[in-house]
């Protein structure tokens, strides 16, 4: 699947996951490395680490825009 098609795909999982730590954080609190299990699983599914194409960077991007997010986030 070209990376162009991933997008989107990456765009919904990234707000899925979000929506569950919000959940998780409302049921047990904050821990430590809060949401990193997440953004590795999502790295793990969505980034080729040999690719750096703009499509791959952009990606790259918006997950790190999510581990931003969890690394401030306090409920």
């Amino acid at each position: 699947m070209t990376e162009k098609r991933l997008i989107p795909k990456l765009r919904q999982a990234i707000k899925r996951k979000k929506e569950s730590l919000i959940k998780r954080v409302e049921k047990k609190g904050i821990y430590e490395n809060f949401g990193q299990k997440e953004i590795r699983d999502l790295e793990d599914k969505y980034i080729d680490s040999s690719s750096y194409t703009d499509e791959m960077n952009k990606m790259r991007d918006m997950i790190r825009e999510l581990d931003d997010w969890a690394c401030t986030y306090n409920g």
